[in-house]
């Protein structure tokens, strides 16, 4: 049987949820729900809040309404029961869903996936689409596979494949949360003279203080390939950017609705204005200086549609000064300082800071650029040939 939540709780996070958007929430433009017509869906969601006792069903519809505010630095989610995923990713090309990255060693990337639990990708990206905050298709190929084991509580699924010959199934469980496996990659691509790291996430600092380890390792290396992707943030890596840079870099512009709050961030820093129609402020921090950093030899970063948040702020400044050679996809264009709130076991977060690149160019729904765009296709993911990498070493090798 589940869990009840008490009326007084979801009357109270309802009020909160409202309440914090009202004050800090940066991301209106993106939102589906017009400022003017707030008052009418707080007035809704009490309605509906008192019908949805359960942690379940007052969870669901506190994220309907997330969804609608189209920001992914805004969230409602129960941390009571963290669900984990199905341990792998799927992407869409050329029409078919294949394998990216798998947990499971029976599900080997390039493998073509029919169905899910008897029903194709396509319609379990239908089902999640209420609870999806990206707009853009690339994103929302990639959210739903994240909101689906959110949503169900389904532990087995069963995969069909297609191999082009025959069609089979493969049952899997579903994967908890492990440290350990977002942990760094690091190792020598070309013995003493190209490095390699893979970070995975930056959730926790024991990644970031990891990746600075290996680089004091090969501190001497001639290059360096850093590869982010599919790591969705965390926590800024502010040491590990500073440990690459060799030269001034800059931070995003700032938006947010709140003066004050913006105010408090820049703490007297930079330049600080507020908007002629007092909708908020504007912060253009100033640049960083660099100090002695760790690694000054040649540097590439490998991105994907997943790189997002504090991937993000850490791909930024590498790609506008030129320090390294960005390759792979555009980013998944979402970075921001969430206001945070927690009760009765849920977290709620509201995104009060919309970021755009230092020279005033959008990032939000929009990411980052590479240098270098590297197209996935489903010969590399079956063959296991890694084009990204295989350019930035070339790349590399010819700045050297």
């Amino acid at each position: 049987m589940e869990h009840e939540v008490s009326l007084e709780d979801r009357l109270w996070m309802v009020g909160k949820m409202f309440a914090m958007v009202e004050r800090y929430f940066a991301h209106w433009e993106d939102s589906r729900i017009r400022p003017d017509a707030w008052d009418d869906r707080y007035t809704a969601c009490l309605a509906e809040a008192v019908r949805s006792s359960t942690r379940r069903e007052f969870e669901r519809m506190m994220q309907r309404l997330v969804a609608d505010l189209g920001n992914r630095h805004t969230w409602f989610r129960d941390t009571s029961n963290l669900r984990g995923d199905l341990g792998l990713r799927l992407r869409r090309l050329d029409g078919s869903w294949y394998v990216v990255r798998s947990a499971h060693a029976e599900l080997r990337p390039g493998a073509t996936v029919v169905t899910l639990n008897g029903r194709a990708p396509e319609k379990w990206m239908e089902e999640a689409s209420p609870y999806m905050r990206s707009r853009e298709e690339r994103l929302r190929e990639e959210e739903w596979q994240r909101v689906i084991p959110a949503l169900l509580d389904d532990d087995l699924w069963t995969v069909e494949l297609d191999d082009g010959l025959r069609r089979r199934t493969v049952t899997v469980h579903r994967t908890r949360p492990d440290s350990r496996k977002e942990m760094p990659e690091a190792r020598w691509l070309v013995p003493d003279r190209v490095a390699y790291l893979r970070v995975p996430s930056f959730a926790s600092p024991a990644y970031e203080e990891a990746a600075v380890a290996w680089l004091t390792r090969v501190s001497n290396a001639d290059a360096l390939v850093v590869d982010v992707r599919g790591n969705s943030g965390g926590g800024t890596p502010a040491r590990l950017i500073r440990s690459m840079m060799d030269r001034p870099w800059p931070w995003w512009t700032e938006f947010a609705a709140d003066v004050g709050f913006l105010w408090l961030r820049s703490a007297g820093e930079g330049e600080f204005s507020i908007r002629p129609d007092g909708s908020g402020a504007i912060w253009r921090p100033p640049y960083e200086q660099p100090e002695e950093p760790v690694f000054r030899g040649r540097l590439a970063v490998l991105v994907d549609r997943a790189t997002g948040s504090a991937a993000e702020d850490f791909v930024m400044p590498l790609l506008v000064t030129k320090r390294a050679i960005v390759l792979g996809e555009t980013t998944s264009g979402s970075t921001g300082q969430p206001v945070i709130c927690q009760r009765a076991g849920f977290s709620m977060g509201v995104g009060a800071i919309r970021a755009s690149l230092p020279d005033g160019r959008a990032f939000e729904n929009v990411g980052l650029r590479p240098d270098v765009f590297v197209e996935m296709s489903p010969d590399d993911l079956s063959s296991g040939r890694d084009l990204a990498l295989a350019l930035a070493l070339e790349l590399l090798a010819s700045t050297g």
